[in-house]
């Protein structure tokens, strides 16, 4: 929605919200999540702590607000690449490509994420994986998954949905491996993203 449309008091406080969630990503690839406070996320916001409460209830909902925010964002970003691209191949390609370059310009706030994966393992499993969001992003998966095997590019003995988790899981590894090493490790994506994609494309194609 065009803010421009919304009243002054509504976009104020999308404006507000929005400077708090980027003072958080600064103050928690600073200090990490757990020595990270609400207090200095207000300060680098430049707010009174009581507000940044008003929009978030703790820390805990302020990184998930943001982790949903950074999903969603990767989602918008992989299908504005993808639209107008005819072969299916190079779709996934882009696909490939854009998800490491997502991770890699935001490995500060994602080896958090990462670190922190037991921790927040509850809030994976009733959060993030049966939202509307992920459910979103995997039809889209499954979508692109069923052009290829009607162009015949991938096997259709197999449901797309299946497929696509399998696609999901594979690069979801990778990115996860990458995270967990040293810094400058998705600096090589054009090589990384070509061994995914003859990974998988070996793997399931017609």
């Amino acid at each position: 929605m065009n803010t421009y449309s919304l009243s002054r008091k509504k976009r104020d406080k999308q404006l507000r919200r929005a400077d708090i969630l980027s003072a958080s990503v600064h103050v928690f690839a600073q200090k990490g999540y757990e020595k990270a406070t609400m207090q200095d996320i207000a300060r680098k916001a430049q707010y009174a702590t009581g507000t940044v409460y008003l929009y978030f209830k703790d820390k805990e909902s302020l990184y998930f607000s943001l982790l949903e925010e950074k999903i969603s964002k990767l989602i918008s970003t992989t299908k504005e690449k993808t639209a107008g691209v005819k072969d299916v191949r190079e779709k996934i390609k882009i696909l490939i490509y854009e998800s490491l370059a997502f991770f890699g310009s935001n490995q500060d706030f994602f080896q958090i994420f990462i670190s922190e994966t037991s921790k927040f393992r509850w809030v994976i499993d009733r959060k993030i994986a049966p939202s509307a969001l992920m459910s979103e992003h995997m039809n889209y998966l499954a979508g692109i998954i069923r052009e290829a095997q009607r162009e015949k590019v991938i096997r259709s003995n197999f449901k797309a949905e299946h497929i696509a988790d399998i696609f999901a899981a594979i690069l979801s590894t990778v990115i996860v491996g990458l995270l967990k090493e040293k810094p400058g490790c998705f600096e090589n994506l054009k090589n990384i993203s070509g061994f995914i994609f003859d990974i998988f494309m070996n793997g399931v194609k017609a």
